[in-house]
């Protein structure tokens, strides 16, 4: 019967370029609260399930996910992954150097060396290379291998492997490369059929009339009804014994073929499973670009609004502008016909300033004239005036002297 198994992860401690030591011995405590606070609970329902998160089922470089694949630390700069962390599906393309990592994987499969496999993906993500006998059969090897390879163990055993890369969602975390195997054992038809007929051969040989015969002629007395029993049977049992081991072939090979159909399935249902996880990884991203889209329509509603009333406005104040200059040229031509008027009124009153001034001089002409007729007169008749008043004057004085003489 073809066995399905996957492979465990290896307990095994190792050293690390970067000189620390990886305890793999080191059993997970699933009610131990890791260096973020978080407290795994098997119970409670992953509310990130939506989002297809694939959780680390452990703690370290070497580790198990909830997708069933076992990871290896790609980044040692980085701190290495805790119980719950939430890790996304990407191509193994992802990694330069991811076909030299399958083909190691792949290697201590064929070299019986699986239980050296955390050390030597060690060796290979931080040096590029493995001093081991895996190592040398990787740098010999120029094989290119897919992300699902089937390969051939031995000549009863085929493997399958499946490959990813595991990226970290919050990106604190390292990236992991991460695998699955499934053995397969391999049967030869034509073996199956000729030992199948063999065994039918030896069942009919079993139960000829001859043994029947024999049988039937043993003594049913009672001192060998017991041994009678007995080998009766065991005799029966023989024949069991031997439709089983007729028919185990069949047997095998249906279960075998039985899984294989299941292993067949369960890939169906993983690729389905991934299939959907890219369709809804999609959707989410459709999902969030017509949620950038509406805000960015948003935005842009509201800039054509801003720029709308920012046309308005500059409307109106060109014609504000358009106003204010009207009305500057207005009080200039305004300024201007005032400026004239009051040129004209100044040269108006300048002209009959210098009207009256001409006047006035000929008026003065006229009064100088005329004193200067009449001053003459005045003059003989003061000249008169005051002759007549001195001898008024000496009279008098004469006349008062006379008297007091007297």
């Amino acid at each position: 019967m073809g066995i399905v198994v996957a492979d465990n992860v290896a307990h095994d401690n190792h050293t690390t370029d970067h000189g620390k030591t990886v305890d793999k011995d080191k059993k997970v405590d699933k009610n131990k609260t890791d260096d973020k606070n978080k407290t795994p609970d098997k119970n409670k329902t992953d509310n990130k399930t939506k989002k297809n998160y694939i959780l680390a089922k452990g703690s370290g470089d070497d580790i198990k996910f909830s997708d069933g694949f076992r990871g290896f630390m790609l980044d040692y700069s980085k701190s290495p992954a805790s119980w719950g962390d939430e890790f996304k599906r990407v191509s193994t393309s992802k990694v330069s150097d991811s076909n030299t990592l399958k083909l190691a994987i792949i290697k201590c499969y064929e070299l019986d060396s699986t239980d050296e496999i955390g050390d030597i993906m060690a060796d290979f993500i931080t040096t590029g290379y493995s001093d081991t006998e895996v190592g040398e059969a990787v740098e010999e090897s120029y094989e290119t291998v897919s992300d699902h390879e089937v390969v051939e163990i031995d000549d009863d055993t085929v493997a399958v492997f499946d490959f990813e890369v595991l990226k970290s969602v919050s990106g604190n975390e390292s990236d992991y490369f991460a695998y699955k195997v499934s053995i397969r054992s391999i049967y030869d038809d034509d073996e199956d059929f000729l030992n199948l007929t063999n065994n039918l051969t030896n069942v009919t040989n079993m139960t000829n009339i001859t043994d029947w015969t024999n049988i039937t002629n043993m003594t049913l007395d009672n001192e060998t009804n017991a041994t009678f029993l007995k080998e009766l049977y065991d005799f029966l049992l023989f024949i069991a014994d031997m439709l089983y081991e007729a028919w185990k072939p069949i047997i095998d090979t249906i279960i075998g073929y039985f899984m294989m159909f299941i292993q067949a399935m369960e890939e169906l249902v993983k690729m389905y499973e991934q299939l959907m996880a890219e369709i809804q990884s999609l959707m989410d991203a459709l999902e969030q670009l017509l949620n950038m889209l509406e805000s960015i329509w948003k935005e842009l509603d509201g800039l054509l609004k801003l720029i709308g009333i920012l046309l308005t406005a500059l409307q109106q104040l060109l014609n504000f502008i358009e106003s204010l200059l009207n009305f500057i040229l207005s009080l200039i031509s305004q300024l201007i016909a005032l400026l004239q008027q009051l040129l004209a009124l100044l040269y108006s009153l300048i002209n009959f300033l210098l009207d009256l001034l001409n006047q006035i001089a000929s008026l003065l002409q006229a009064i100088f004239d005329f004193l200067k007729s009449v001053g003459s007169f005045l003059i003989n008749v003061i000249e008169n005036a005051a002759v007549i008043i001195i001898a008024f004057v000496i009279i008098t004085i004469g006349a008062f002297i006379y008297n007091r003489i007297r």
